[in-house]
This record gives C-alpha cells, sequence and structure tokens, in this order.
C-alpha cells in the first residue's frame, strides 16, 4: 500500500474509533452494549442523551474541522503561503466582531450570523489583500496578525473586557445549529472539491498563467470566497477555532503530496479528526467540567506554527508548491 493509502486508512480508522469514543465518554459513561441497546430501542433513556447532547457534539466536529482545515488550504494556495490561514489573518476574528456587533443592531435577522461573519469575512480580506501583501510572504503573515489582534481587540473593548473566544466551546450545540452547519458547510466543501483544480493552477506564477489565457484574478477571488464562505460557515456556528487550518494542511503536504485533488480531500477528512479528536479530550481531561477545543487548539497550535516558521522563516520557503 502507498503512503497516501496508509494515511487515508490511519486517518478513517482513527475517525471511526474517536466517534465511538465521544459517544461512549462524558459525565456518563456508556459502554458499547449500553449504545447498542439504545439503537435497538430498548434504553430509551440513553439514546435520548446520545441523539440530544453527544451525536450533535459529534457532527459538528466532524464538519467544522473538515471546513476548517480545507479553508486554511485554500488559503495557503490563494497566497502561496504555507503560513497563510482564515484565524491567523483576521478573517474569523472580524466574523466574531461582526456578529456581536449584529447581535445589538440586528437581532433576529434570518440567519444573522452567517451573514454577519460573511461581511466580516470580506471586510478583513479586504484590508490584507493588496501588492504588497501578496507579493511579500512576510508582510502578509505580520499584517494579518496584527488586523485579528485588532479585531480581538474590538470585541473584548465591546464585551467590556471579557474574551468571548476563549471559551468557543462546542457543549450545549443544538441540532438546529448542526444541521445549518452540515447543510451550509457541507455545500462548501463540495464546491471546494469542485475548484481544487483552480488551487492546483494557482502553483504557477501569474504571469504565466496568464500568457496561458487563464483568469488569474477570477482564478483567485473566487477561491478567497469560497475561504471567507467556509469561514463564516464555522464562525457562525462554533466561533473561532484556531490553527486547524494551518496544522491539517501542512502534515497533509507531507503524506499525500501538493496535488490539491488529493490534499483538498484528504485535509477534509484529517481536519474532522483533528476537531473530533481535539473535542473529546477537551471533554474528558478535566471532568466533570470541560476545556474548549479552541483553547486545546490554541496550546497544540502555537507551537506548531513556531516550528513551521523556523523551518521555512517568513520570507522564503512559504510557498506551497
Amino acid at each position: 500500500m502507498s503512503k497516501a493509502g496508509w494515511a487515508y486508512g490511519i486517518v478513517l480508522v482513527g475517525l471511526l474509533v474517536t466517534s465511538v469514543i465521544a459517544l461512549m465518554f462524558g459525565v456518563t459513561f456508556y459502554t458499547p452494549i449500553q449504545l447498542w441497546h439504545a439503537l435497538v430501542g430498548t434504553n430509551p433513556d440513553v439514546l435520548n442523551n446520545v441523539l440530544t447532547f453527544r451525536l450533535p457534539r459529534l457532527v459538528a466536529s466532524l464538519i467544522g474541522g473538515g471546513v476548517l482545515a480545507v479553508a486554511g488550504a485554500l488559503s495557503q494556495s490563494v497566497f502561496r503561503n504555507r503560513l497563510a490561514d482564515p484565524t491567523i489573518l483576521g478573517v474569523t476574528s472580524a466574523g466574531d466582531l461582526f456578529i456581536l456587533l449584529g447581535s445589538f443592531l440586528l437581532p433576529g435577522l434570518p440567519f444573522e450570523k452567517l451573514i454577519l461573519a460573511l461581511l466580516g469575512g470580506v471586510l478583513a480580506l479586504a484590508l490584507l489583500t493588496n501588492r504588497h501583501t501578496l507579493s511579500q510572504p512576510y508582510m502578509l503573515i505580520i499584517v494579518g496578525v496584527a488586523l485579528n489582534l485588532t479585531f480581538q481587540g474590538f470585541t473584548t473593548l465591546f464585551t467590556k473586557g471579557i474574551d468571548v473566544n476563549s471559551d468557543t466551546s462546542l457543549n450545549g450545540i443544538t441540532w438546529d445549529s448542526t444541521l445549518t452547519l452540515l447543510i451550509v458547510g457541507g455545500f462548501g466543501l463540495i464546491l471546494a472539491l469542485v475548484l481544487a483544480p483552480w488551487a492546483n493552477n494557482l502553483k504557477v506564477a501569474d504571469a504565466q498563467l496568464t500568457a496561458a489565457g487563464m483568469p488569474v484574478k477570477v482564478l483567485r477571488v473566487g477561491l478567497l470566497a469560497l475561504v471567507v464562505f467556509l469561514s463564516a460557515t464555522v464562525t457562525s456556528a462554533l466561533g473561532t477555532i484556531p490553527f486547524v487550518g494551518i496544522i491539517v494542511p501542512n502534515i497533509a503536504r507531507k503524506l499525500v503530496g501538493h496535488d490539491y485533488q488529493t490534499l483538498i480531500p484528504f485535509s477534509m477528512l484529517s481536519g474532522a479528526w483533528l476537531l473530533l479528536l481535539g473535542d473529546t479530550i477537551g471533554r474528558l481531561i478535566i471532568l466533570p467540567s470541560e476545556l474548549p477545543v479552541a483553547t486545546l487548539m490554541t496550546v497544540i497550535g502555537g507551537p506548531f506554527l513556531i516550528l513551521l516558521v523556523f523551518k521555512g522563516g517568513l520570507g522564503r520557503g512559504t510557498e506551497t508548491r
């Protein structure tokens, strides 16, 4: 079996095992036999608890993780920078800020959070993308981090010093939010699979693409729009969960290569597993309380980003080709 085949096999087994553990463990432990009895209808109390609390959380983790990983991979393609990710470039924090302001100004708007997160993401990218940042990887990251901190600062200011992002958790997520995330996020993931060849095209220099008759701006703007859509989908449902979009695609390139038609589906599965694993560990590590998955991902992702910077530097070796 090839290296990629082994990688896919490990991820699929990991998804299956972690999903079973996520359904079994919690404040109340359920054995596999109890879960089976619940499934066949002979233990309605366990079935009700699993369907009401644990299953929507599991599904939200899977979809959210897959969406975040794909958004990161596409960001790195557009910016030709393996450090690019919506969470450190200010896209998701801008979405959080707009959601907060919208709750004051436009309460009750249909799909309010998704629309506001989209608007915030568009603003962040409009401020971030210009010919200087696109041509200089180090400047892109510096400006992106500055925007991210600025949006987070405004969010903290409007919440009177309470850091709302630090408590990002999947605890208490409902089926309404999960189904919205499943439908909208699933649509975005399908688009990502269809547009994966666009990401491959952007590996080539703009001048060469133009000479070959490729619409470079259409490719880049189209993928950026998809990145904002994917990011806003997760932000509106789960809040900001950092570093998934950096960790997963960079490891995926080592395992399955740089072809985005392979990288996107593998990142989708790996991101789903990573977020589910992180949420499951966060639920169990300090029972009966829990550690928010955003906090856990920050603890993991921060050192990973530092290692990535030390290995490649900010001004060289950051391209994804």
